[in-house]
């Protein structure tokens, strides 16, 4: 095999206030801590970023059509004055009938029959909300009607509009955050580096197609399957990053019906070793050749509240061992070859998906950068730790390239801004990296020009 790139890599500092990290300690997580800091430390850090698009549209950019004065900016929600036009900002609230709550999770526990989750809470009887530390009021209006279904509780928002007799708030037109500053991309080659995105491996199947396409991946990555020209290919690939479900869940089919006494700890009649033992020795393989990012998932043995912190390393001993393999957290900053990556295992965009009415989850990726927020629906119905002294889904960074992992299919668009004020022209590579279990896709993302494309490994016959 050619010799492989070299590699420029490195994770943004400890305290880098751009980037911070979304590693916890023991003191982060007090579950006794109440969630309002939360959402109170997201408008107090948004507000002042929402209210520059704000005036920048509504106040700076011309009069307004058939308004003689500049709209005024009405800090608190409950002071707006009936009939004049303003622009207020806060939190968006959907009051959704179809949401989950908390009586469901009762009904489960009595062992009372629950409906089965719904794909989608969206409904024509959701009503949307505006609050902040004053108080709350609903959004009315055509603006509002016509964007039925596009709002996500938990994002903040400017609205421009002014209150009805009725005490309602009539939106005229609305603005978020939008992008925050990018650094300039810096290609460390005129070529640039190849990093390659996986998600949804699942090693230890009962069923061995997924193990078998990811032998496959290793094979192709190490140079010993293909052409001099996949060869020279696999050479440029200086970076492999695993976004989430790694491991299989444990197969439960072989087991009884028949009511088994309760046990403390793992049941050795369902426990089996394969999934950790299967990855090791994927990773094992590849560590020695190639760097591989390892970070958690939904389905993965790590604690299920976001940020999601790396699998314990003695889970896989072996790979543990090479400098070249890390475990990552779940969200994941990291800068390879000049280009600033950013991704998540999927879960922040699943959650967002069912809040609305479109089937475009792209277009679902490019909201949250318009929304500078990752996970507005953290705590909402997204199971996060109650921080109380930062908000660490918050975008203050654009980055190159943003991906999330366990996606239904393959798809990716080049986002751009054009140039505004002292702001340069951004430009995001945004990635839906498809289950590898299911689809055997790889995908190829390059740190010069943001192009992306798709490696393939099937068996014969599919």
């Amino acid at each position: 095999m050619p010799t492989r790139l070299a590699s420029t890599f490195s994770t943004p500092d400890s305290d880098d206030p751009l980037r911070p990290p979304f590693s916890t300690s023991r003191d982060d997580a007090q579950f006794g801590k109440q969630y309002a800091n939360l959402y109170w430390l997201r408008l107090v850090v948004l507000r002042k970023r929402v209210l520059e698009q704000a005036r920048r549209r509504w106040v700076d950019g011309g009069r307004l059509e058939g308004v003689k004065t500049p709209p005024q900016h009405v800090k608190r929600l409950l002071e707006v004055e009936n009939g004049k036009l303003c622009y207020v900002v806060g939190t968006v609230y959907v009051d959704m009938p179809l949401k989950p709550n908390v009586l469901e999770d009762l009904a489960r526990d009595h062992h009372i029959t629950a409906p089965p989750p719904r794909k989608k809470y969206h409904s024509q009887s959701d009503e949307v909300m505006l609050e902040d530390e004053s108080g709350r009021v609903r959004l009315v209006g055509k603006k509002v009607d016509e964007a039925e279904g596009t709002f996500v509780t938990g994002t903040i928002m400017a609205a421009l509009g002014a209150e009805t007799a009725s005490g309602d708030f009539e939106v005229f037109e609305y603005c978020y955050a939008g992008l925050p500053h990018q650094p300039p991309l810096q290609p460390t080659t005129p070529e640039g580096e190849w990093v390659a995105i996986a998600s949804g491996v699942e090693m230890g199947t009962a069923n061995d197609v997924a193990d078998v396409r990811a032998e496959m991946l290793a094979e192709w990555l190490l140079g010993e399957s293909g052409e001099d020209e996949d060869r020279d290919e696999a050479a440029q690939v200086t970076r492999l990053i695993l976004a989430g479900n790694s491991l299989s869940q444990p197969d439960l089919s072989a087991t009884t019906d028949e009511p088994k006494k309760k046990r403390y700890g793992y049941d050795s009649s369902i426990y089996t070793a394969k999934p950790t033992e299967t990855l090791d020795a994927f990773i094992a393989e590849l560590a020695p050749s190639i760097s591989v990012d390892l970070m958690s998932g939904e389905k993965d043995p790590t604690e299920p509240t976001m940020p999601q912190q790396p699998l314990h390393p003695a889970l896989l001993p072996s790979a543990a061992t090479y400098e070249g393999f890390t475990g990552r957290t779940n969200p994941y900053w990291c800068d390879v070859g000049g280009a600033s990556f950013f991704g998540t295992s999927g879960q922040t965009i699943d959650d967002i998906f069912k809040y609305l009415d479109s089937d475009d989850r792209v277009g679902v990726a490019e909201q949250t950068l318009e929304w500078s927020h990752i996970a507005p629906t953290c705590p909402d119905t997204l199971w996060c730790y109650p921080f109380s002294d930062r908000d660490p889904f918050i975008l203050h960074q654009t980055p190159h390239v943003y991906f999330v992992g366990n996606q239904p299919r393959f798809e990716t668009r080049l986002v751009t801004v054009p140039a505004a004020g002292r702001e340069q022209e951004k430009k995001v590579r945004i990635v839906l990296v498809p289950r590898f279990c299911e689809s055997g896709e790889v995908v190829l993302v390059n740190t010069a020009t943001l192009e992306v494309k798709v490696q393939q490994f099937a068996l014969a016959g599919q």
